[in-house]
């Protein structure tokens, strides 16, 4: 990500919350900040597709994820 354009926002619960804006350089999942949509991208982050915000918040790295939600219990 560009570090320039990055910024750190506190979520209601107290949490720091990495933000970057369309163009910065990303990779990994994001999510938009006003509608929630969600992309994965490895290049230049876009304008949301759906709002065209311009502020995508980055998703946490969860590599076993879905795996361990679909498991039984």
């Amino acid at each position: 990500m560009n570090a320039s354009r990055e910024s750190l926002a506190t979520a209601a619960d107290g949490d720091e919350i990495q933000l970057a804006a369309a163009g910065d350089h990303a990779k990994g999942e994001f999510r938009c900040t006003d509608c929630g949509y969600a992309i994965t991208v490895c290049r230049e982050l876009p304008p949301c597709a759906m709002c065209g915000c311009e502020t995508w918040q980055a998703g946490l790295w969860r590599p076993f994820g879905r795996a361990l939600e679909s498991s039984p219990h």
